[in-house]
């Protein structure tokens, strides 16, 4: 018998070549020919059949495992076995404040009940949006016509309410946001669990499994974990039908006729932001066996940053560490920064929620406190090198692409916790640019901005997370224009006076005039800095007034390299990038 030729190919016409090689060398075949004959019909069939059985064993095989499966009903399934819920679509959601003039109340409030739809606007396009709880109007007392309510949370979508019963608990839906879902069984209302710590066998809880088609079926305890329906109770499920992210960025409201209100006016104070579609395939794949791990405790800060970003899938950055690391320390405390798409900072409805979610999952002598995440921005100065004879773009146009491929880089490579601004990255980043760029040289400083409250005196502290290049010891016989303190502020007004605050050489932080022909020192004593460190406090600082959004506090860093703080991002904005470009010299 002749040796079979191993399977090292599975494409057609290899296969097909491979059949033919092997018939030439059977004797009964050996002097066909294989291209004019019906054999060649007979080998195109077997080679068809051959590759067609490879493919769809390479598909079935590849969908058994979740590093290679490719559907998402595959990938849905590997999740259920690990016991992880795959995030559901989410309702974008607004805070307003609704005005209702109402004549003839003869009450001092009235109430808005749950469900109260409204009407969203976002450019040429409708969304419904409806309140999650009731809410209660009360009487101005300068109008007595006018009642008010204010933090109203609206959520886009529309209410379903589906009957089930134990047979079939599948929810019709795909567009469910399932932190909407409330279940009752003959009127009794159960509570969701995402685990079975701690339920007893008669507790009226249900639990959410992922199905096929991006659906979800309602599960209870089997009278073990949870008390267990049977066939003929009536199982009721109310829940939201979103449209998910195309809802974000709502600014207007309506809502239609209300009692005997004559007219009703919303202020939408917080725009529309949260709204995401359901958790796509590579987020399961990347999160699943992490949840398995963690088994829905917290303990480790990674344990923390894994389960918040598999509940809440708006998170974008996030950073975990302990009190003892903060100063001054905080024991029995974990901290947790986090910032949120679509905004800096995280709102106080959604730290309430991360609250919430966690409350259950920590050691009982660890309390989470959640801060607002902070920023460091850094002031680039760039200057592009090119030769004018490699290129037909003018200098103008070099500059422009610089300037907006430096916040490409800035929203690829940073923009998150623990992320390193690396010089010699952003000048490898620049120089690829163009083929006429030769070189490109940067200065970059880290810069902190404060906001102080007007007319209080405050004593804010802060860290640039790295040591600073300490200056000589001011004298003022010698002026200021050839010292270069450590930190430098933005200028601001305080007593009357415009001024800016700097440090002296000696440790001190001091405010100078500025605005002036001849600067002089206005306070020696407003506050202190510690080169070593980074570390900057400011001292009983009464400010009025300020330029721009906030004061800006710049530093001269010893390291090219900026590394942020732990509890901070770093961020290349715009308004901070110089770019100037000259050509390369003959």
């Amino acid at each position: 018998m002749t040796d079979i030729s191993p399977v090292t190919n599975l494409d057609f016409n290899a296969t097909k070549e491979d059949l033919k090689t092997f018939l030439k060398n059977q004797t009964a075949f050996k002097d066909f020919d294989y291209e004019g004959s019906n054999m060649n019909v007979l080998l195109d069939v077997l080679a068809y059949n051959t590759f067609y059985n490879s493919y769809y064993y390479n598909m079935a095989i590849s969908e058994m495992f979740l590093d290679s499966a490719t559907q998402r009903n595959s990938v849905i399934s590997h999740a259920k076995e690990l016991n992880y819920l795959p995030t559901s679509k989410r309702s974008a959601n607004a805070k307003a404040t609704i005005n209702v003039i109402y004549p003839n109340n003869p009450n001092n409030y009235f109430i808005i009940p749950e469900g109260t739809a409204m009407i969203g606007r976002c450019g040429n396009k409708t969304y419904n949006f409806l309140t999650d709880k009731a809410y209660t109007a009360i009487r101005s007392v300068t109008d007595t016509t006018l009642f008010t309510v204010s933090d109203v949370d609206v959520y886009e979508g529309r209410i379903l309410n589906e009957t089930l019963n134990i047979s079939d608990t599948v929810l019709s839906n795909s567009n469910i946001d399932t932190r909407s879902l409330k279940v009752t069984v003959n009127g009794a209302t159960y509570t969701y669990r995402s685990d079975v710590f701690g339920v007893k066998s008669s507790d009226k809880v249900f639990y959410l499994q992922p199905e096929n088609d991006s659906k979800y079926s309602i599960q209870f305890g089997r009278d073990r974990f949870g008390a267990q329906p049977t066939i003929t109770d009536s199982i009721s499920a109310t829940y939201r039908t979103t449209v998910g992210a195309p809802a974000n960025g709502v600014e207007s409201l309506t809502l239609g006729a209300f009692g005997g209100a004559s007219s009703i006016g919303i202020e939408v104070t917080q725009t529309s932001s949260g709204g995401r579609d359901s958790e796509d395939i590579d987020s399961i794949r990347a999160f699943a066996p992490k949840a398995s791990q963690i088994q829905e405790r917290a303990i480790t800060r990674k344990d923390y940053e894994t389960l918040l970003r598999s509940r809440f899938p708006n998170i974008q950055a996030i950073s975990v560490y302990g009190g003892d690391e903060v100063s001054p320390p905080q024991f029995g405390k974990v901290i947790i920064s986090v910032d949120v798409v679509g905004g800096e900072g995280v709102a106080d409805y959604e730290i309430a929620n991360f609250k919430e979610y966690l409350s259950d999952k920590t050691p009982l002598t660890i309390e989470p406190i959640f801060v607002v995440a902070k920023f460091l921005f850094v002031d680039t100065d760039i200057t592009i090198t090119f030769d004018p004879n490699l290129t037909t773009k003018s200098p103008s146009q070099i500059q422009s692409e610089v300037a907006s491929s430096i916040l490409t880089y800035q929203n690829t490579n940073l923009n998150d916790f623990n992320k390193t601004f690396r010089q010699s990255r952003l000048a490898a980043f620049l120089d690829g640019l163009d083929p006429s760029i030769v070189s490109s040289d940067i200065v970059a400083k880290p810069i902190i901005e404060i906001v102080p409250e007007l007319g209080e005196p405050e004593s804010p502290a802060f860290t640039f997370g790295t040591s600073l290049v300490k200056p000589y010891e001011f004298d003022e016989t010698r002026g200021f224009n050839s010292y270069k303190p450590a930190v430098s502020s933005s200028p601001f007004t305080v007593s009357n006076t415009l001024v800016k605050a700097m440090d002296d050489g000696r440790g001190n932080m001091i405010l100078v005039t500025s605005g002036v022909a001849n600067e002089s020192v206005f306070n020696t004593s407003a506050g202190s800095i510690n080169y070593d460190t980074g570390e900057v406090q400011l001292a009983d600082v009464t400010v009025t007034s300020f330029e721009g959004g906030a004061i800006k506090f710049t530093a001269n860093s010893v390291r090219k390299d900026i590394k942020p703080p732990k509890d901070r991002i770093i961020v290349i904005r715009g308004e901070d990038v110089t770019v100037n470009v000259i050509p390369v010299e003959s």
